[in-house]
């Protein structure tokens, strides 16, 4: 009966009902995704069996030129199984490489793992066909992806059929398929890194073949995994690491790396600082804030059209209903309310969902693949909004005095009056705050996608070479170069196996060769073209050499303007000439060159000191990085595609542009800029329905006045003026409260950067200026529109 009640009263009042729904519709929905896109990073991992008892085997050294840290010594994790079994019951041990694999004409590049037979049995991956046990032992096998062998075979019947793989040698060789995984889950095994996506898997029995020895102590470079036996807590292997490093490590290496043993359950979460569990944190409570704002705007239109029930409650009361009977019916319309709401936002989760995922450049799960308990807390969650939101309104409305209930008046309306301007208050505080961080977060990633990197990223992009790392290989290479280098549509090319975004060299220690103190600078090995393909700035001296001239002084190296400062050199010309000595003085060479400072990572740290040198010295390379005229692209792509199939039959044509490769680098700050413009948008929406709904019953309420003030002749703009000096009062407040806010927020989260964004005044007045104008256009809106009715019929009695 409550609810027929309540159906007949929202029916009546569509208009505020509508206002209503649709403001606490938007923002379920909003918390429905969020709730999506954080249970789904909870789900990474979730596939691998016995995940609380798995471990990824990383380092901390001291002395950071002597390795990295995502990576391990090769032959420590099998040698800690061998060694205490009572505290390791498996291990697995991967080296990511990069290769052409091909069937018959389809070629392409791919990510594959070379690593132990433990693989299958050790994480619980699913089989769609093979052995678990045996698929990854013997020599010139290989275990793949369903999407793989759909990819190669059209089907996933692959088991028993060859892939051709070419080595780092240029060598081919045929390996059978001995297994299909199915699709793999999100994990931090195979997915270990944002440029990782391992579908190709080849048993420790192949490294021979690709030049690779995981099971050296000298190797520190190996991604290794660990399973402790039940109940072994990780610090337990801190002295049997430290023990095996003695016993078979150098001494350098063994003094200088401590254990760092990071949980599989918690990996993807807290990797890179945190970045992912810092912004699930950030999302979660804007989440919760614009909820509460749409719960406010519920609370004060509720609040604001008591006055127009209090008559239909005085007849109520005057009938014999309690205070009970009658708080009861009115928490049942906000319920009501509340829950139509909810219906609208689940259906509106399928058409919202692929926008969203659109705009996150990540995928949220549908309905279909939410868990139920997420629906229960749901509705639990919608019929405590709905209680909440209707207690003080209903208490108020069911405690009035029956003789000021028939007059249509409040017994005591002051309390009410404050309640209301709090709650627009609160409104206003979240609508500034989030604006402000909205537009903060964006310029910081603008910083990062579109600030001063050192090099020109338009019109570059970057395709991956076939590997041949002898010396016939890389003058196979350098040849196709220059004949790509005649084609009209290249400005630019060069070879290198370090692009920016795919740092593979590391930080090395330098010195100069009459000093002791060492410098740490990020080797990267190229051509001499490096520099003008990339448009890097030649401070002093030659990249090399003349880019016209035929050979090139492999004992000369390219440092940056940072590297000329470390080193000691007041200018960059004083460098050029000089001698510096690497690894610890084993290695002598010249300085070239000055570049101006290079930016070849992400803008989380500051730009390194950079050191080129020549990659005839190690006859490795992984990339051709392409300049093109800024007309016609596809048209130049179309002509580069077609003179390299001509020149390299059987290697694929697979280009990123390094705007691309830029993106690639803060996709966790473009998701959330893009998740704080939707939060931006939906708490302006709720401001402006609540500036709506306000304004409208305010008006309604003093509609005789409104007619008064024409007859007397008030304009229209002194009209706005009174009724906005409340509001604009309120605004006011709300920006001496909000401003420092948003500054320590955005301070606190700016810090997590070393290259960032100033917070200046134009960041705070613009989201001030944006809300004032919503507030006064809509508010003008309504107020006009009162006033354009004839004066007479406002002033008439009802």
């Amino acid at each position: 009966m409550n609810f027929k009640i309540a159906w007949r009263n929202l029916f009546k009042n569509k208009y505020y009902t509508l206002i209503n729904v649709f403001g606490l519709t938007i923002s379920l929905v909003f918390v429905l995704l969020i709730a999506s896109y954080v249970y789904q990073a909870h789900q990474v991992n979730s596939s691998v069996k016995n995940l609380d008892n798995q471990y990824i085997l990383q380092s901390k050294y001291q002395d950071p030129s002597m390795g990295l840290p995502l990576t391990t010594i090769g032959a420590l994790p099998k040698t800690l199984k061998e060694d205490y079994p009572d505290l390791v019951a498996n291990y697995y041990r991967m080296d990511g490489i990069t290769c052409v694999v091909s069937n018959d004409e389809l070629v392409y590049e791919e990510s594959a793992a070379i690593g132990d037979s433990t693989f299958l049995d050790m994480f619980g991956f699913e089989l769609l066909d093979g052995d678990a046990k045996s698929a990854l032992t013997a020599p010139f096998s290989v275990v793949i992806t369903e999407d793989i062998a759909v990819k190669y075979f059209s089907n996933t019947d692959a088991v028993g059929k060859n892939l051709s793989i070419r080595n780092f040698d240029g060598q081919t060789h045929d390996f059978t398929v001995t297994a299909v995984l199915k699709s793999l889950e999100d994990n931090s095994v195979t997915q270990l890194t944002a440029s990782m996506n391992n579908k190709i898997f080849l048993p420790l029995a192949n490294q021979e073949y690709f030049g690779r020895n995981i099971d050296s102590w000298e190797n520190q470079y190996i991604v290794g995994f660990l399973e402790l036996q039940k109940n072994v807590n990780p610090d337990q292997l801190t002295l049997p690491i430290k023990n095996t490093l003695k016993k078979h490590a150098e001494e350098s290496i063994s003094s200088n790396l401590n254990p760092d043993l990071k949980p599989l359950n918690s990996y993807y979460l807290a990797d890179n600082n945190g970045a992912v569990s810092k912004i699930i944190n950030a999302l979660t409570q804007t989440a919760f804030f614009l909820l509460l704002m749409a719960v406010i705007n519920f609370i004060n239109i509720s609040m604001s059209q008591s006055l127009n029930r209090l008559k239909e409650v005085g007849v109520r009361k005057i009938m014999g209903i309690n205070k009970i009977q009658l708080g009861a019916e009115l928490i049942s319309e906000y319920i009501l309310i509340v829950f139509i709401a909810s219906l609208f936002a689940l259906l509106s989760y399928p058409i919202v969902a692929p926008l969203f995922s659109s705009v996150m450049g990540k995928e949220v799960f549908s309905l279909r693949e939410l868990p139920f308990s997420i629906f229960v807390y749901y509705f639990i969650g919608v019929f405590l909004v709905g209680v909440l939101s209707g207690l003080y309104p209903a208490f108020k409305l069911s405690n009035t005095n029956v003789i000021y209930d028939i007059k249509g008046k409040f017994s005591g309306n002051t309390s009410n009056a404050v309640l209301k301007k709090s709650l627009l208050f609160f409104q206003f505080v979240v609508a500034i705050v989030v604006l402000t961080m909205s537009i903060v977060i964006s310029k910081q990633v603008n910083l990062f996608l579109n600030g001063d990197l050192g090099f020109d990223k338009n019109f570059l992009f970057t395709v991956q070479v076939p590997r041949d790392w002898s010396e016939q290989g890389l003058q196979h290479i350098e040849t196709v170069q220059n004949e790509l280098k005649t084609l009209p549509q290249v400005e630019g090319i060069s070879l290198s196996y370090d692009i920016p975004g795919m740092i593979g060299n590391g930080v090395q220690k330098i010195k100069k060769i009459d000093q002791e103190q060492t410098i740490d600078v990020q080797l990267i090995s190229s051509d001499k073209y490096f520099a003008d393909t990339y448009k890097i700035p030649l401070l002093a001296g030659k990249f090399f050499s003349d880019t016209n001239e035929s050979s090139t002084d492999l004992s000369k190296v390219v440092i940056s303007k940072k590297t000329a400062e470390d080193l000691g050199y007041k200018n960059p010309q004083e460098a050029i000439g000089k001698q510096i000595a690497l690894v610890d003085g084993t290695f002598l060479t010249t300085i070239s060159g000055v570049t101006d400072d290079f930016q070849p990572t992400s803008m989380h740290s500051n730009s390194p000191a950079i050191l080129w040198f020549d990659l005839k010295n190690s006859n490795q390379y992984r990339f051709f990085s392409i300049r093109i005229p800024s007309a016609n692209v596809s048209q130049s792509i179309k002509a580069i595609q077609e003179k390299w199939k001509a020149l390299l039959p059987n290697s694929p044509f697979e280009i990123k542009f390094l705007d691309e490769r830029i993106n690639e680098m803060y996709v966790t700050e473009l998701q959330f800029k893009n998740a704080s413009k939707i939060a931006t948008l939906i708490s302006v929406i709720i401001v402006a329905l609540s500036i709506i709904g306000l304004t409208s019953l305010t008006v309604n309420q003093r509609i005789k006045e409104i007619g008064i003030r024409r007859v007397l002749g008030a304009s229209i703009q002194q009209i706005i003026r009174i009724f906005a000096k409340d509001f604009i009062g309120i605004f006011t407040l709300a920006l001496l409260v909000a401003s420092p806010v948003a500054y320590y927020l955005m301070q606190n989260w700016l810090d997590n950067y070393a290259v960032k964004t100033s917070l200046n005044a134009p960041i705070f007045v613009y989201p001030v200026l944006a809300l004032l104008f919503v507030i006064i256009t809509f508010m003008s809106v309504i107020i006009i529109r009162a006033t354009l009715i004839n004066p007479v019929r406002n002033l008439r009695d009802e």
